[in-house]
């Protein structure tokens, strides 16, 4: 199922996933073999661009949470830059573990993408682009509307976007949309990569998706219409300083 979905997003003009490594429940597991298989299948299909996910809500330890970085079709890896109470929850994402997962995406020659929940995620981003364990050109991503972190607001991007390092591009990442408004906003105000999917939220224009293929055709047909289109894989792997 996820094969195809990504196969026909990317038909659609997707050139980047995101992935958890997920068993058959849909819970989070250190057993990739579904995970290994479904990229494997993605690659045979199209030249979509891979990002594993070193996070997710778990039991799972850190080294546990690195595994995914480990299958050699992944090209980005997603690495939260701090902890956030997450509903009644507390997402943890401490410095010591920030510094070992940076580590393994070194040692598999992955790149970051560095996934902001507030300003002082930037900080901290900031302390390993100083030790050297970050480097150029670097991949932020601003996440917004997820409980209890930033609401999204054009003052609050203004604050981000004037804190980054040089050499620096961000996206967007919006938590419970109902509509693709503030999607379009992040694109107008310079975003380098806006994400849709299950994993934000299901609504499109105030109803449900059906699908993640529902969701990328209305969000490339919103952002048409403000005279953009979508970079192929081969074009995003340039703007994100894979290649």
């Amino acid at each position: 199922e996820i094969t195809n979905q990504v196969i026909a997003c990317a038909e659609e003009g997707v050139s980047l996933i995101h992935l958890h490594a997920r068993n058959s429940k849909g819970e989070l597991t250190t057993d990739l073999s579904n995970f290994s298989k479904t990229i494997e299948l993605i690659t045979n299909e199209c030249s979509i661009i891979i990002e594993a996910s070193t996070g997710g809500l778990s039991s799972l330890t850190p080294q546990e949470r690195s595994l995914p970085l480990q299958n050699e079709k992944v090209e980005l890896g997603s690495l939260n830059m701090g902890s956030l109470n997450f509903l009644d929850k507390v997402y943890i994402n401490t410095v010591p573990d920030i510094r070992y997962w940076l580590q393994r995406i070194i040692k598999n020659r992955v790149k970051p993408s560095l996934e902001i929940f507030d300003t002082s995620n930037i900080a901290i981003s900031d302390l390993f682009i100083k030790e050297g364990l970050i480097k150029p050109q670097y991949n932020f991503n601003f996440i917004f509307n997820y409980k209890w972190g930033m609401s999204f607001s054009l003052s609050i991007l203004e604050l981000l976007k004037s804190m980054l390092p040089k050499e620096s591009i961000w996206g967007a990442i919006f938590g419970g949309s109902r509509d693709f408004s503030s999607h379009l906003q992040a694109s107008l105000q310079g975003a380098t990569m806006i994400r849709v999917g299950f994993e934000d939220s299901r609504i499109c224009n105030y109803g449900e998706a059906k699908s993640n293929l529902e969701l990328v055709k209305e969000i490339r047909r919103e952002l048409r219409m403000l005279g953009f289109d979508l970079a192929n894989p081969d074009e995003a792997r340039k703007l994100l300083g894979i290649i």
